[in-house]
């Protein structure tokens, strides 16, 4: 994760940010904020034999075996890049 100063204004994430996240051993794939803003990375392994999937936010880093089982820890506890909660699984 590269880390950015801005002054001034609060930071504004976009999905063109997406690619700012990826590295060398994960590619992110969905951006997502935390209540207070700041940026939940959902990235992939870049060894697809791997397939883990890896929830990155602040310092913390979850694993997971499937994008279905990452998604469903996140809705309980972040939102999209415009603030919104995320919609339970399931419903629409």
């Amino acid at each position: 994760m590269k880390f950015r100063l801005f002054y001034n204004k609060k930071p504004k994430l976009s999905v063109s940010d997406i690619d700012t996240f990826s590295g060398n051993e994960y590619v992110c794939h969905f951006l997502l904020q935390t209540m207070s803003g700041k940026p939940v990375t959902i990235s992939q392994s870049a060894d697809p034999d791997l397939g883990i999937w890896r929830v990155q936010h602040g310092f913390s880093c979850i694993y997971f075996g499937t994008y279905a089982e990452a998604m469903d820890y996140c809705r309980e506890r972040f939102c999209d890049l415009s603030g919104k909660r995320l919609k339970k699984r399931g419903r629409k």
